[in-house]
């Protein structure tokens, strides 16, 4: 419910700036109460610390990182638009207040109390347990090393020492909970009108340039990187890769049995703790049989006896190479005598006899595919240690591809997505190849990138275009046609303008609409809660449920400008919609931390003191968007 009364002010979705952090406190709407200047090139001070330009460039790379997974449209030029450079600044100033705060007042954290928060973060964990690759592999991903993390951790845990005290008990008034519930239930009742856009000239090719300079970040491209690759071809690899006769006789005399080799037997087995015990059972089986003398004297019931078919290698690694010995001796049908080992005293009973074991010229098929399977999976591996040593010995990708065979092909610049001003959208390989361009800088020099299903790939990230809009002359037809589209409903505006004026001064809101000479108003009414939980709602009608009493405003429509006035509203009883109290009770109370967190920000940057380098963050944000190239 409070997400429904904010929404109409958010401009950004709320950051965090590293999702496997313990404490993330999003602190929006902050503002630097000091000004003052910061170092050269630093973002701000607070109290003695720095924060940095490339503390907030990592921040704003992973948040749009992780924003990428939710939005793949998502770029840092589309973040630095919409205001992610001051936002994340501003979050980076307030934890770090905090966390001087807590220094200052003698709050820490152990390195026992961060082990234990790394060890609980499901990233790091495999089959429930912490695991050092999981954990390695996670900050390589992340661009983090071992230190930062757990600085970061440990400034978690002083934020959360500070703050805990303070938000643990909090509650939420009845007062408070029935007012927020009531915010839903009354009744707004007006009206809206339209003031459709007129119809105008073309914009001149003038009026389109200076639209088009006023409004080129709308035009931007994505950020575009040029790459290079090779496709590293197992098949053509796998065709030089043969396996000797001897190789395949070495294998089959290896391990015989793995090929089918070995000759098997069909046992039935007993084992007992003494000998005078399996003598019996060995003068039982003589009369009655095997199986009977095993029930009666052991207690051993048929599956219990079974082993099916062993080789003699195999059973004697589960017994003994004397138990097996003799039980390999035995015709089918046969019962050894007592035999001992470290299990105790074996009966054995040959029941069938199994396979005779295959020949190596029957074996050789199958022993020459795993062979070759892995001579192929080695002579790839091979290849790939040959390029990686070509790029630490600092050797050119034509040199490297020459050496290895490999053919190289180029890709122009596109966006991650795979696009390009006028070009159709990359497809199939080549499309997962631009993603994974995306990942390396020009300075990485050839990378071995794996595609999936054993497919490999070497490839170059060679050229990185920044995201900046086109030159006007490239998207003139566009500029003309949405220039001229500004021109109506500028003119449109003027005509809201002085509907909305007129009801300021007093006059009737369906004859300030008459006056204008447009269409008459419709009735409109309803309340918050009618439209609570739906996912698309009207500006118009959030506008509407938003206004107070006797206002009249005006918001940009499709085609025109919407003008909405609100006559009364008509107070509603929360208590007949059961449950609306307490369910309001409950939103208020898990924003109530967050608010707190906000004070608290607030009030340890005037603690500890905060300069803020407002030049740095101007600049830093033109270079993300493309504002600069302007």
């Amino acid at each position: 419910m409070l997400a429904f009364f904010r929404r109409s002010l958010t401009s950004w979705p709320v950051l965090a700036l590293f999702g496997l952090i313990l404490v993330a406190f999003a602190i929006t709407g902050v503002n630097d109460p000091f000004g003052g200047s910061a170092p050269a090139g630093s973002v701000a001070k607070v109290g003695k610390r720095t924060i940095t330009e490339p503390d907030l460039l990592q921040a704003i790379d992973r948040t749009v990182r992780d924003l990428r997974q939710r939005d793949p449209t998502m770029t840092q030029a589309k973040a630095a638009q919409q205001g992610a450079v001051e936002l994340l600044a501003t979050q980076l100033i307030g934890q770090t207040a905090m966390e001087e705060l807590g220094t200052q007042s003698g709050l820490g954290a152990s390195d026992t109390a961060v082990d234990t928060v790394i060890a609980g973060i499901p990233a790091f964990q495999s089959g429930g347990k912490f695991d050092q690759l999981s954990y390695d592999r996670a900050l390589q991903q992340q661009g983090l090393t071992d230190k930062k993390l757990r600085q970061s951790i440990a400034n978690d845990l002083v934020r959360e020492q500070l703050i805990k005290p303070i938000t643990g008990a909090l509650a939420v008034p009845d007062g408070v909970a029935e007012l927020y519930a009531r915010l839903l239930v009354d009744r707004h009742e007006g009206a809206v009108a339209t003031v459709p856009a007129p119809a105008t000239t073309p914009a001149t090719a003038a009026e389109a340039q200076a639209w088009y300079k006023a409004n080129s970040a709308r035009f931007t491209i994505p950020e575009r990187r040029g790459f290079r690759y090779a496709f590293i071809e197992r098949a053509a690899i796998a065709a030089k890769v043969s396996v000797s006769d001897k190789a395949i006789a070495d294998a089959f005399a290896k391990d015989p049995a793995k090929y089918g080799a070995a000759p098997t037997r069909v046992l039935e087995q007993v084992v007992v703790p003494d000998e005078a015990k399996a003598k019996a059972i060995v003068a039982a089986a003589a009369g009655k049989g095997f199986a009977a003398a095993a029930q009666s004297l052991a207690g051993f019931g048929a599956s219990d006896i079974a082993l099916g078919a062993q080789t003699e290698a195999g059973f004697a690694k589960a017994t003994s190479a004397d138990v097996a010995k003799a039980a390999f001796a035995l015709p089918v049908g046969g019962v050894s005598a007592p035999v001992k080992s470290q299990l105790g005293w074996h009966v054995v009973r040959v029941a069938g006899q199994g396979s005779a074991g295959k020949t190596l010229a029957q074996a050789r098929g199958a022993i020459e595919a795993e062979l070759k399977a892995r001579a192929i999976d080695d002579a790839v591996a091979d290849v790939v240690a040959g390029i990686e040593d070509g790029v630490e010995a600092g050797k050119s990708f034509a040199d490297i591809a020459k050496e290895a065979g490999l053919a190289i092909q180029s890709q122009t610049p596109v966006t991650q997505q795979g696009t390009s001003p006028g070009q159709p959208p990359l497809a199939g390989d080549v499309a997962a190849i631009a993603a994974r361009a995306f990942k390396h800088d020009p300075a990485d020099g050839p990378v071995v990138e794996d595609l999936g299903a054993g497919r490999l790939i070497v490839i170059e990230t060679a050229t990185v275009l920044p995201a900046a809009p086109p030159p006007v002359a490239e998207v003139m037809p566009l500029a003309i046609a949405a220039a001229t589209q500004d021109k109506a409903m500028k003119a449109a505006k003027t005509t809201a303008e002085a509907v909305v004026a007129a009801t300021k001064k007093g006059t009737n809101f369906a004859k300030a609409v008459a006056d204008a000479k447009l269409a008459p108003p419709r009735p409109l009414n309803g309340r918050r809660i009618d439209i609570l939980g739906q996912s698309q709602v009207p500006d118009a009608a959030r506008a509407f449920l938003n206004a107070a009493a006797g206002s009249t405003q005006m918001i940009a429509g499709q085609g025109g400008w919407i003008i909405i006035h609100v006559d009364r509203i008509v107070p509603g009883d929360p208590r007949t919609q059961e449950g609306l109290i307490e369910a309001s009770r409950r939103e208020v109370g898990s924003a109530l931390p967050g608010e707190m967190a906000e004070a608290l920000a607030k009030a340890s940057m005037a603690a500890v003191g905060v300069d803020r380098n407002d030049v740095t963050l101007t600049r830093l944000r033109q270079r993300l968007s493309g504002d600069g190239a302007q």
